[in-house]
Formats: C-alpha cells, structure tokens, sequence
C-alpha cells in the first residue's frame, strides 16, 4: 500500500503583533551597526542606549535584534519588559534582581552546552581588575537605599559572566518611560536608582551595558532624572521606513510563495501605511487571507478595496482602541477634541481650548496624565503629539461613529 502524502497547507507569511519579528527585517541595518559598534567600545566607552520611538515601529523586534546579536558577540543579554510596577524604588530593585537570576541560569545553561560539544568560551577582552578589590564609588549627594543594592546585584552578575568566559553583561529593558522619578525628593525615584547604580559599576571598566527602549517620553524621563544621561545614551529614534524599505518589507515574504503581489498594490499599500513596520504586517496579513481564501495566486487592486474596511477594523479595535480604554472619561472627550485642532501637528494646548468646553487649567492637568498614560508625549513647552502614528485619523473615525461630535 503506497503512502498519501498529505501536502501541508500554505502559510501566511506576515506577522503582526506586538513584539514578533517580521520575515523580513527592512530598514534597521544602520540601527544594528551602531548597537556592534557600542559593545565592540566597551567597556572603555559606556555602552548605553537609548531606544525610542512611536507605537508600531518595531521598537521591540529591534531590541530583541540587539539582544541576539550581544549574545553573538559573547555578552549576556538580558531582556526584559517594565510594567507599572516596577515604577517603585522596591519594583525596579525586585525587576534587577530576577533579571540578574535569569541571567545567571542562561549562563550556566550556556556554560553547559559549550562543554558538551568541546567549545571554547571567549575571554573577557580587556578586563583586569580584581573584582573582589573594586569600590563602587555611589555619590551619597543623589544615592538612595536601593542604589546600593542594585549596583551590587548587577556587580555581581557581571562577575559571574566573566567568570565563566564571557565578555561583559548588556541589560536590555522594553517599555521603560513607565519608570519615572517623583518630583517630591521624599517621593519614588527608580529611574535615578536603576541609573545611578549603573553609572557606579561603568566607572570602574566593568563590562555592563544598558539599552532603555521606549516611546518619546523616555528622553524627558531621563532628563528629570539626572541631567548628564544626554551624554551617558547613545541616542538612537526609530521611526517609519522609506519608501523603498517599506516596499521591501512587504514584497520579500511574498517572494518563493504560492501568492504574489501586484505592483500597483504595493505601492498603494506603501502609501497608506505611510511606512509604519506594523501596519506593513497587518496589510499583508489581510491581503493574503483575501487572496488565499479567493484561491487566486496573485494579490490584485480589487482585492486591496475589498480588505481596506477589515484592516481599519482590526488597528481600531486591536492598536487603537486599548490605547485609551483605560482613559478616565475627561480624558477621552479632550483626546478625541484633539483631532479638530486645525493647527495639528502638534497640538498646542492653547488651540485645544478653542475645540474643548474645558478650561485651560483644566486641559493641562489632563494632557500632563494623558503623557503620563503614554497616549501623547510632549514635544516641547506647551507642544504635544500623539504617541501612536496615524492616530489623529483614527480619533477622526471615532468620531464619525460616535465617540464624539460629528
């Protein structure tokens, strides 16, 4: 009896969604060589950047990039994601010691696979003090209880990863503008502390490095913090891809498959999405439904009409939407007044007035928690933009249906 086989079926080949790599990855090669050449410098040379940029630009693929390319380079990557929680003195101390204790496991996991196939594990490039005779020296003018113990535990941890061979440690943190500094000097201050400590371990040449990833409003963050992190980042803002990286990002995971593509389609997807690497993802992903679904093999200007009305479903209902579900109901009704401010971009808060039945004081204090939600950041003194791309239009569709004036 002669085997069936059973041919398995075509898979889309796109991916949106929050964190998930794309098949191809357009538009960040140059992103890429300066995160090689910060780690090639140290630890000589701080290795610390800072990654921002708007919602759906792929801040997090990058940074996961970062991280798989420090573990080429024989550094131990730790990554991980900031919550509200951490946003305490107690949570970024509790964050930094379960990251170390990952960390640590990943070493010692790696340790093992390397003696089971006879692997010789990288030096520790230029270190050479003796780590039980460093002093990490925590300026007591701007310390806290908690610096101490952070700069300790990340001390530590680097200790342990070269001495077991590798090249230094790299702390890769996703989402950190939630952790910020109280303005009340008695207050909550876990930027400064998680800050401060690296700073004490980076002066005296321990291998330590430090990617804060975030949206716009890291930089303020930052600044407030400690006023010298403008010279202790590299800055490195992510925003669309061009044109030609965009038309790349939708085209080549189209290209050894059962469905192509029409030019003409590719341009108007380009145009659309107005080069944003998510909404590239989730047009792709629709399209190809459609034409799979149609069983055509080539992705055709009609189908590009027919698929419109389910993508803008989808951003609204799966980007756009949780983006001010958790708003307080003053805070919705300024944010969707916002898209009838004619000067926009940006919005001035003056001009919001002209479109609001609120008072100006009171338009303030609600755009000051809005960029403390994370929904606008502020450009500059009385300036503001959304956080998300495309979102005026999506207040605008809102709108139309309901959620405010028409």
């Amino acid at each position: 009896m002669e085997d069936v086989i059973v041919e398995a079926p075509a898979k889309n080949p796109f991916r949106p969604g929050v964190g998930i790599r794309p098949p191809y990855l357009a538009g960040r090669e140059a992103s890429l060589r300066r995160f090689d050449s910060m780690l090639r410098a140290a630890p000589e040379q701080p290795a610390n950047m800072r990654l921002t940029g708007l919602r759906g630009v792929g801040k997090t693929v990058l940074l996961q990039e970062f991280a798989d390319r420090a573990a080429e380079q024989g550094w131990v990557a730790a990554v991980l994601e900031l919550g509200p929680s951490h946003n305490t003195d107690a949570g970024i101390a509790a964050a930094v010691s379960g990251l170390a204790e990952q960390a640590r496991l990943r070493v010692s996991r790696i340790e093992r696979v390397k003696a089971a196939i006879g692997g010789v594990m990288r030096g520790a490039g230029t270190l050479s003090v003796t780590w039980s005779d460093v002093t990490l020296a925590i300026d007591p003018a701007w310390a806290k209880p908690g610096t101490e113990g952070i700069a300790k535990t990340l001390f530590d941890l680097c200790e342990f990863a070269v001495g077991k061979g590798m090249n230094g440690v790299t702390l890769l943190l996703d989402e950190a503008q939630v952790i910020r500094d109280d303005r009340d000097r008695k207050g909550e201050h876990p930027l400064s502390i998680l800050v401060s400590a690296v700073v004490a371990i980076q002066k005296q040449m321990v291998p330590l490095g430090m990617v804060l990833c975030g949206l716009p409003t890291l930089t303020g963050n930052l600044l407030k913090a400690r006023s010298y992190t403008e010279r202790m980042f590299r800055a490195e803002e992510i925003g669309s891809l061009a044109h030609d990286e965009a038309r790349r990002a939708l085209a080549e995971p189209l290209k050894d498959g059962p469905i192509r593509i029409d030019d003409s389609v590719v341009e108007r997807v380009v145009d659309e999405v107005e080069g944003y690497p998510y909404f590239v993802q989730l047009w792709g992903a629709e399209l190809w439904d459609t034409a799979f679904m149609a069983a055509a093999e080539q992705i055709s200007p009609a189908m590009f009409d027919v698929t419109s009305a389910e993508v803008y479903r989808r951003l609204d209902l799966e980007f756009y939407d949780p983006r001010i579900s958790t708003l307080t109901p003053a805070e919705q009704q300024v944010l969707l007044d916002t898209a009838f401010v004619q000067s926009y971009p940006p919005l001035h808060a003056a001009d919001i007035k002209d479109v609001s039945d609120k008072s100006s004081g009171n338009i303030n204090v609600l755009l000051g928690r809005m960029v403390e939600s994370g929904v606008i950041y502020r450009v500059r003194m009385g300036q503001y933009d959304y956080t998300a791309p495309k979102f005026r239009q999506y207040l605008l569709r809102r709108a139309r249906r309901g959620g405010s004036r028409a």
